[in-house]
């Protein structure tokens, strides 16, 4: 007799996947403030913004890694539109994340400020 596989509810992943949106919008926001810091001279504070958007960030991902490994052990989850707006939230914060470190210590550079 095969194994019968649980389903994630659909509730569950609703709930995981608002939570993903909203721990990467939240950063998103947090690191377009600190690269609005980061123009006005004030590094610490702009490190400080982009600190707490990195433990968003790591929120986020977590609660999506959560998802994965429910997958992993045999709870099939339902792919949504909502889902993949969701990943597509995490996904773009992320990347910028990796841009706007860029850009802040390319700022410091231009400035003379480099920490």
């Amino acid at each position: 007799m095969e194994e019968e596989k649980t389903q994630v509810m659909d509730q569950d992943v609703e709930q995981i996947c608002f939570q993903i949106i909203a721990f990467s919008g939240e950063a998103f926001s947090k690191m377009l403030e600190a690269m609005r810091i980061c123009r006005t001279g004030d590094y610490e504070k702009a490190d400080e913004m982009m600190e707490e958007a990195s433990d968003l960030l790591n929120q986020a991902h977590h609660t999506h890694t959560n998802l994965l490994v429910k997958e992993a052990q045999g709870q099939r989850v339902e792919f949504s539109v909502l889902l993949g707006h969701a990943q597509d939230n995490l996904m773009n914060a992320m990347l910028t994340k990796t841009l706007m470190e860029e850009m802040m210590e390319m700022y410091k550079e231009l400035k003379g400020n480099r920490q």
